[in-house]
């Protein structure tokens, strides 16, 4: 399901975490570097549970999915920034989440036309809860 609208927009700021590879005489290494710009999204829901799990004893997780419209998705791929689970990081009403799944309903991101015309993001932010 999805609910885009332009209507419905808001703005955020996005952050792309990409990886330069960085050579100095013999030695090679990776080096993050960090891409960031004004975006419009859709906010379709957010959700606030307490989730368990064997690695820690309770997280609050703050779940936000959010929907871009094709227009955007290229604004952005015309930046150098890609919407990528783990890389990108979204900062909404003054907190920064992180993308955890990505929808694109069949239609690769990298088409200048997409008939679907929008792309589904989820985004968490977990905090641990200490005892």
């Amino acid at each position: 399901m999805w609910v885009w609208s332009s209507f419905l927009e808001q703005t955020g700021i996005i952050k792309y975490e990409n990886t330069q590879q960085l050579v100095s005489g013999l030695v090679s290494y990776n080096s993050p570097f960090l891409l960031q710009t004004g975006t419009r999204f859709a906010v379709v829901r957010r959700n606030h549970f307490i989730r368990m799990n064997d690695e820690s004893n309770r997280d609050v997780v703050d779940e936000l999915i959010v929907h871009f419209s094709a227009k955007e998705i290229q604004q952005l791929n015309n930046t150098g920034i890609d919407i990528e689970v783990g890389s990108t990081r979204i900062v909404y009403d003054n907190t920064e989440y992180r993308a955890t799944n990505v929808n694109n309903f069949g239609q690769p991101l990298w088409r200048d036309y997409m008939p679907m015309g929008v792309v589904e993001v989820k985004l968490e932010r977990v905090v641990p809860l200490a005892y």
